[in-house]
C-alpha cells in the first residue's frame, strides 16, 4: 500500500474537494450525494489492495483482477446506490445519479492512470 496508497488517497481527496466546489458554485444546489463518494473511495481502496495482493502472489494478475473486480464494482454500485434511489422516487434522483456517475468517471480515470503508472514502475 505504501506505493499506491498516498497517491490514491490524494486523488480521492481531490475528487471530494471538486465535488464540494461544484456544490458551492452551482446555482441550483440539490445537496451533496455523499453515499456515492464513500462507495467509490471504499471500494477503490479495496480494489487496489486486492489487485496488488494477487499481483504479489503471481506476476501478471493485477490487470485481469483490476478489470474483473472493477466491473463487479460498477454493477454493485448501480445496484447498491442508484437502484434504491430509483425505488424511493427521490425528487432529486437525476442530480444524485449524475453526481454518482461523475464521481465514478473521476475515480475510473484517476485509478486507471495510477494503475498504469504503478504497473510500469513495477
Amino acid at each position: 500500500m505504501k506505493n499506491w496508497g498516498p497517491p490514491l488517497l490524494i486523488m480521492y481527496a481531490l475528487g471530494i474537494f471538486l465535488h464540494v466546489l461544484v456544490f458551492i458554485v452551482s446555482p441550483w444546489p440539490s445537496g451533496i450525494f455523499w453515499v456515492g463518494d464513500m462507495y467509490w473511495v471504499g471500494t477503490g481502496i479495496a480494489l487496489f489492495g486486492l489487485a496488488q495482493t494477487l499481483e504479489n502472489q503471481k506476476s501478471g494478475r493485477f490487470i485481469p483482477a483490476y478489470f474483473a473486480i472493477g466491473l463487479l464494482r460498477m454493477f454493485l454500485g448501480l445496484g447498491a446506490v442508484i437502484l434504491p434511489l430509483m425505488l424511493k422516487e427521490d425528487p432529486n434522483f437525476n442530480a444524485s445519479a449524475l453526481q454518482f456517475v461523475a464521481a465514478y468517471l473521476f475515480a475510473l480515470f484517476t485509478e486507471s492512470a495510477l494503475a498504469v503508472f504503478w504497473i510500469k514502475k513495477k
